[in-house]
């Protein structure tokens, strides 16, 4: 049997793969490193184009990917058979086969040697210390700098091509958000089954995965920002936090909507249209030159104002959205990068009320370009009209 294959499994095209390789070596050139060595699965399959064993958005130990500065880019797998697999279905120059984790201290060493690494710079994303340390004793003269701030670097600022992957993306995501809603309707529903019929339509709709665990939570799950979806039956009067991801061609639709199910309490009103104010604040102040930080700060006075300051999330309140999930840099308290023009980012004021379980949660997500005079909303789903009603 004859069998064409023509491109690894959802993949975006060979001229953006190379631009995205073309990235790589300039932040490498830029930095001064003679070669990068990834581990994470979303930053191999940004340079080789191969799609990793479910792609999942947590870490296993399973591949590596090692480039080197004006040379090749090497693809390693310790999983049984996938090296055929990596052959045909990356854009890797050269693919080779890995020991069991423990033993990949040598086997790396090994690659670098072939390519004449023995006293390079080498970065890395990430690497277990039974690795770092048989390098640095195996490789005196080559400098291992951890290189955590490479990947931001490289894809914070969006290539048009990527742009509009990402609008594909969170097309799909809220036409998930739109059937969660009418499975919302139906009398005795399940989180976990407004979550499925969401997860149904987005894969039926073009995507490959959900990056994350589709949240669906209500009542006293989200006064807990519980991070799932339960067997819980949703309830008359209770508030609904709905938060979706989907993939499209490695790039994220990360997108959330707060809704009520029955007739809304003054106190769910009043969370939720502080929240709302937030978000449309952020929204409208988010342009060039505003520092990440300043986004943050505002959305948290806006909430400190509304005298919801106990009930705002810690980390941050919005993100990078790109490729793999949350980029950074974040919108977070003490950020201080620049909005720049060619960033995608999501604003996601949030308020839970884990001391008042009959009031609930409130999580509100849009997804924004920068552009050079402001920004472009890249999602249009309404808001609940009954929370923000008087």
């Amino acid at each position: 049997m004859t069998v064409t294959w023509d491109q690894p499994i959802f993949y975006a095209g060979d001229d953006l793969q190379d631009i995205r390789v073309a990235r790589i070596q300039e932040q490498l050139s830029a930095r001064g490193l003679d070669a990068l060595l990834l581990i994470k699965h979303d930053a191999i399959r940004y340079a080789t184009g191969f799609y990793t064993k479910g792609y999942r958005p947590f870490l296993d130990i399973e591949y590596a990917a090692v480039i080197v500065a004006d040379g090749p880019v090497i693809l390693g797998t310790m999983l049984h058979g996938e090296a055929n697999r990596a052959r045909i279905r990356s854009r890797a120059d050269q693919v080779i086969e890995l020991p069991k984790p423990r033993q990949w201290g040598p086997a790396l060493e090994n690659v670098l040697r072939e390519n004449g690494l023995e006293q390079a710079s080498i970065g890395f994303d990430f690497m277990p210390h039974w690795i770092h340390s048989h390098l640095r004793d195996a490789l005196p003269g080559a400098e291992l700098v951890e290189s955590a701030d490479f990947w931001s670097a490289m894809t914070a600022v969006k290539l048009p091509q990527e742009v509009e992957l990402l609008k594909k993306a969170l097309d799909i995501a809220q036409l998930g958000m739109r059937e969660a809603m009418r499975a919302l309707s139906r009398n005795g529903v399940t989180e976990l089954e407004v979550a499925a019929a969401a997860e149904n339509a987005m894969r039926l709709s073009g995507s490959e995965m959900t990056p994350f665990i589709s949240l669906v939570a209500s009542g006293y799950n989200a006064a807990l920002f519980e991070r799932l979806a339960t067997t819980k039956k949703v309830g008359d009067g209770e508030m609904v936090v709905i938060d979706l991801g989907c993939v499209v061609q490695g790039y994220t639709g990360d997108f959330a909507r707060t809704t009520a199910v029955g007739t809304p309490t003054s106190e769910q009103k009043r969370l939720y249209q502080a929240a709302h104010r937030a978000h449309l604040e952020a929204l409208a102040a988010a342009k060039p030159g505003v520092r990440c930080g300043d986004i943050d700060d505002l959305i948290r006075a806006v909430l400190r104002d509304e005298g919801f300051e106990r009930y705002t999330a810690g980390w941050a309140t919005g993100h990078q959205l790109g490729y793999g999930l949350h980029g950074s840099p974040v919108i977070g308290p003490g950020v201080d990068d620049e909005l720049l023009p060619g960033m995608v980012i999501n604003i996601e004021p949030a308020l839970f009320t884990p001391d008042r379980l009959d009031i609930g949660g409130v999580e509100i997500e849009d997804t924004l370009l920068i552009t050079e005079g402001g920004n472009e909303r890249l999602t249009h789903f309404e808001y609940d009209a009954r929370l923000l009603g008087d």
